[in-house]
């Protein structure tokens, strides 16, 4: 029987409300972009390699970028910065849905975009969790995180296979001027919730502040383990949603429908992983089920790799879309549960350094797709997942017992 006190836990809290209305704004432009730039890639060039380029140029970026995002939530006002980046983020997707309709489009607009959008996407993260926090407190962080993930997981069921049929049926352009203006509505939600005063500000020169951040997470064991485990886990794990445009035309042999079902199943996997964790509240085991979730991701994109049929396949993204999700909202929490709020903005700015290990993932994932076929491509990066969290899996009492303490 659910338990709708823990699962609306976070929702109590009318600031939260106005938060997560945004987030649902941008989750319901961001994945189905996703689906619409790797379609777009591939009708221009019909290439794996090119797919996995745009997401590896943002996150070339994200690298160069994410310590000065961390720099700034810390010493800035994080409402308005995410003000900021989620609406370069939609106005980003409205300028090529302007030059696709348009017949104008050329494969340098689409990757410069990405790149400003993925720009965005990484200061709003960067900015966003540690306002979340102060907002909802440590108790309902794990439900907010858990909100949040539904959130884009939802959009995420809904999203790849309304891409899909808006593509088929009006093409890419229309599709993009759509979410550009559902994310850019998101940004009046912030304009509702009052910004929180940080306390202990970072002072220091940008350089100082960073390396502070950079020797905290060298002398803390547990946030070096997670760390390490989220880069090859989105690395070679999540970089997989990159090659859905792959899987669906030359393994499954189908067209834009087909891709838009498979993000449409992972993201109702993911609705049950995170409705699963938002259920049970502030969970206590959350090292056990970081890494044995990260270890069951492995094992379902293995099977995944070998299956060419469309309805297995279907199933198998489910099943990876609940252990993800279950997986990311614990590694999500206990990165900022485990450091101090002075220090989270710049935590988050190095979590998104270890996550633009997606981009170059996806960019190693196309050249393997198109060396040894997206098949092995998929193999090999679900392998490395399942052995990495099981060389990891010593660390995770030490983690429970930290993160009970703290």
């Amino acid at each position: 029987m659910v338990n709708w006190d823990r699962l609306t836990l976070a929702f109590r809290i009318p600031a939260f409300r106005w938060i997560w209305a945004s987030s649902l704004a941008g989750a319901a432009g961001f994945q189905p972009f996703m689906i619409g730039q790797g379609w777009l890639l591939w009708e221009l060039t019909a290439s794996p390699f090119m797919v996995g380029l745009a997401p590896a140029l943002g996150a070339a970026s994200n690298l160069i970028l994410n310590p000065f995002w961390g720099l700034m939530s810390d010493r800035l006002d994080r409402r308005k910065l995410m003000i900021v980046s989620q609406s370069v983020m939609g106005l980003a997707i409205l300028v090529l849905g302007i030059l696709v309709v348009n017949d104008m489009v050329q494969i340098w607009h689409v990757l410069i975009l990405s790149v400003i959008q993925r720009m965005g996407m990484s200061l709003q993260r960067t900015a966003g969790k540690p306002f979340t926090f102060s907002v909802v407190g440590r108790k309902a962080f794990m439900n907010a995180t858990a909100a949040h993930f539904l959130t884009s997981q939802g959009a995420g069921l809904v999203g790849p296979i309304s891409a899909g049929f808006i593509i088929k049926s009006f093409g890419t352009g229309y599709l993009f001027l759509i979410l550009g203006f559902i994310i850019l509505m998101g940004v009046l939600a912030l304009f509702r919730v009052q910004s929180v005063p940080i306390k202990n500000r970072a002072t220091k020169s940008f350089i100082q502040d960073f390396r502070e951040a950079l020797k905290f997470v060298k002398n803390d064991t547990s946030l070096r383990a997670i760390l390490w485990t989220v880069l090859v886990t989105e690395s070679l794990g999540y970089s997989t949603w990159s090659m859905f445009p792959v899987v669906a035309v030359s393994l499954l042999g189908g067209d834009s429908v087909t891709l838009g079902l498979l993000g449409t199943f992972r993201g109702l996997g993911g609705v049950l992983g995170a409705l699963s964790v938002s259920s049970f509240g502030d969970i206590k085991l959350k090292g056990s089920i970081l890494w044995g979730g990260a270890f069951l991701f492995g094992l379902a994109l293995i099977a995944f790799s070998f299956s060419r049929d469309a309805y297995l396949s279907y199933a198998l993204v489910s099943c990876i879309g609940i252990v993800a999700v279950i997986y990311d909202i614990q590694a999500n929490t206990l990165l900022l549960s485990l450091c101090p709020e002075e220090m989270r903005g710049r935590i988050m700015a190095i979590y998104g350094i270890v996550m633009t290990g997606i981009g170059f993932g996806s960019l190693g994932m196309g050249a393997v797709a198109g060396w040894l076929g997206v098949n092995w491509a998929i193999f090999g990066g679900g392998s490395l997942v399942t052995t990495n969290a099981l060389a990891h899996m010593h660390m995770a009492p030490v983690v429970n017992r930290q993160a009970q303490k703290d």
